[in-house]
């Protein structure tokens, strides 16, 4: 299990949890993730909708750490890619690879771990973790839409900033109840 010097916001009862139960855990934040990803905002300038998923992630990170943070999301996007509809819009199978969301998607198993490798500093590992998800989203959208550096970051970032600092405020927030 992750051991930290100081204790962060809600991994503690991770730590005392089973490995069936934390792995149990792990599927139940994947299926918020599916969950949360048909709550959508389509914006009219980016192929990338407005979802709940990233707030999922952040907190999957922060309250189940690295490992557990990373598997959820691992689970995710595996229990999507086999059929069922997990991702956004109801899009399931190997359809996803391409999809312009493909890069955000696999960014959220590399934030998650790092959110949880950071959780005893909450907003740096936020902070890292919301920047590992935009450069993942950034080359997928280059990789499947063929556009430039410029133009994927004024589609795929540059819309979903000030929503994802509102996202990281709450995950804060919701994570320090669950201490």
């Amino acid at each position: 299990m992750e051991t930290f010097p100081s204790k962060n916001i809600a991994i503690s009862w991770v730590e005392k949890g089973s490995l069936t139960r934390n792995l149990f855990l792990s599927l139940g934040f994947a299926i918020i993730t599916a969950l949360s990803a048909q709550i959508r905002v389509v914006i009219p300038i980016s192929p990338v909708p407005i979802t709940g998923q990233t707030f999922v992630v952040l907190l999957a990170g922060l309250v189940l750490g690295s490992t557990f943070g990373a598997v959820s999301m691992l689970m995710y996007l595996f229990i999507g890619m086999s059929g069922l509809p997990f991702f956004s819009a109801g899009v399931a199978g190997l359809a996803i690879l391409k999809s312009p969301t493909i890069g955000y998607i696999i960014g959220f198993f590399l934030a998650a771990n790092v959110i949880g490798r950071f959780a005893n500093k909450p907003i740096l590992g936020i902070a890292l973790g919301s920047v590992l998800i935009y450069i993942c989203g950034v080359v997928g959208l280059i990789l499947i839409l063929n556009v430039t550096v410029s133009n994927a970051i004024t589609i795929g970032v540059l819309p979903f900033i000030i929503g994802d600092v509102i996202k990281s405020i709450m995950a804060i927030g919701v994570a320090y109840k669950l201490k």
